[in-house]
């Protein structure tokens, strides 16, 4: 089987949940068959290098869109309905499509696309049966972030009530124009893709499918029974994506005076590559932002509990199977858990609210029994539903039938 993956980013090394999907997907494609691999690159991440283990046929990269005149994007956005300011800002760009286009063969029996903007583009080719990752769903995130600043409390007087309501009737426009590019891509490829049962509900797309983002079995699980002194907790994420940055914004200015109002000397450390806006939280003891580091487990091996008080976003978080796999317990806003099959008091601890999130974290930094509870149910969990040969046979049952001409139904 011929086979051309399409990567909105360069897979290796998978430094964050998107990229743990990404490469797992095209390690399993080339299982499958030969693989010619097109991906575009930050030029911040000069690595680009397919590990030893991943066999392709061909290696093709081109950098990533550049974002063109802001006034010029800005208006075509507004004229145009339908296509998401995310996509309009580096469609100017030309280059990589014309990389693409000279690049690829004409024919493959299966394509796989990794992201509708990078679908968009590239100009939707046509180049045999095509599948689409979106991964989650962009709308549902726009929605919810225009939710929670209709929540917030104005600020700055009027010229800030002002601005308030227009980055909330932008968020509302961006929504709808994301939910037409996700209806318009998925009109014209054979499936597309989603992470949870939810998303696909929300979608509405007749032609969608899930599979389920994972983490690789670790050799060993370095979450530890006692609880340290003083005690960690690990919010990780890539900190240049909008949610986490809220998340980190949040965490840092309600919820962890309440945690350590709790939990004495509690320290809190943001982990994973991050922007000025978040090294701007760093106050130690409070607060530590670590950044980015080559190896999450020694965070993890240290961490007494994990906390994802992502208050906006869709698809689920591997953040959270990779706390699981290692049997670190979790506490989580409603929405950090949503689409996965986890239940309060069961998997994992919810709580929305700062003073009931700080009292969940005490729960599991002082009773013993509990942890090893949850942690016992979550590991099984991630086992028997989220580990990798689970989305490996979700992805072969659905390449083999679209490649095939078969309907997965």
């Amino acid at each position: 089987m011929r086979i051309l993956a399409v990567a909105n980013f360069f897979p290796w090394p998978p430094s964050n949940g998107g990229l743990i999907r990404l490469a797992k997907s095209v390690e399993a494609l080339a299982e499958m068959g030969d693989v010619d691999l097109f991906s575009l690159y930050d030029q911040r991440v000069p690595d680009r290098t397919v590990p030893p283990n991943v066999n392709l046929s061909r290696v093709g990269t081109t950098p990533y869109p550049e974002v063109g005149n802001s006034l010029r994007w800005r208006a075509a956005w507004l004229a145009r309905r339908g296509v998401p300011m995310e996509v309009i800002m580096r469609r100017s760009d030309k280059a990589p499509r014309r990389a693409f286009e000279s690049w690829a063969a004409q024919r493959y029996d299966l394509v796989w696309f990794s992201t509708a903007a990078t679908f968009e583009w590239l100009g939707r080719p046509r180049l045999g049966p095509t599948v689409i990752d979106l991964i989650d769903l962009e709308s549902e995130k726009e929605e919810q972030r225009a939710a929670i600043m209709g929540a917030a409390p104005s600020s700055g007087g009027i010229a800030g009530r002002v601005r308030r309501s227009v980055a909330i009737g932008q968020a509302r426009l961006n929504a709808r124009d994301w939910n037409g590019l996700q209806r318009s891509v998925a009109r014209q490829v054979d499936r597309v893709v989603l992470c949870s049962d939810l998303d696909v509900e929300r979608s509405g797309l007749s032609n969608a499918e899930v599979i389920v983002n994972t983490y690789q079995r670790p050799a060993r699980a370095v979450g530890r029974n006692e609880v340290g002194e003083p005690s960690s907790v690990l919010f990780q994420g890539t900190f240049d994506y909008a949610p986490n940055v809220d998340a980190a914004a949040w965490l840092a200015a309600e919820l962890a005076p309440r945690i350590r109002a709790r939990a004495p000397g509690a320290e809190i450390r943001l982990v994973g590559r991050t922007t000025p806006g978040v090294e701007r939280l760093h106050r130690p003891p409070e607060v530590t932002v670590v950044g980015r580091v080559a190896d999450m487990e020694p965070e993890l091996a240290r961490a007494d509990i994990a906390v994802v008080p992502i208050r906006y976003g869709s698809g689920t978080r591997l953040k959270i199977l990779e706390s699981f796999a290692h049997r670190v317990p979790v506490v989580s806003t409603t929405m950090g858990a949503e689409g996965l099959d986890a239940q309060d008091g069961v998997h994992l601890l919810l709580a929305d609210e700062p003073e009931a999130f700080a009292a969940a974290c005490e729960r599991l930094l002082i009773d013993p029994d509990l942890r090893k509870r949850i942690v016992d149910a979550a590991e099984l969990q991630y086992l028997e539903r989220y580990e990798w040969s689970v989305a490996r046979a979700q992805l072969r049952a659905l390449v083999d039938h679209v490649a095939g001409g078969g309907d997965p139904s």
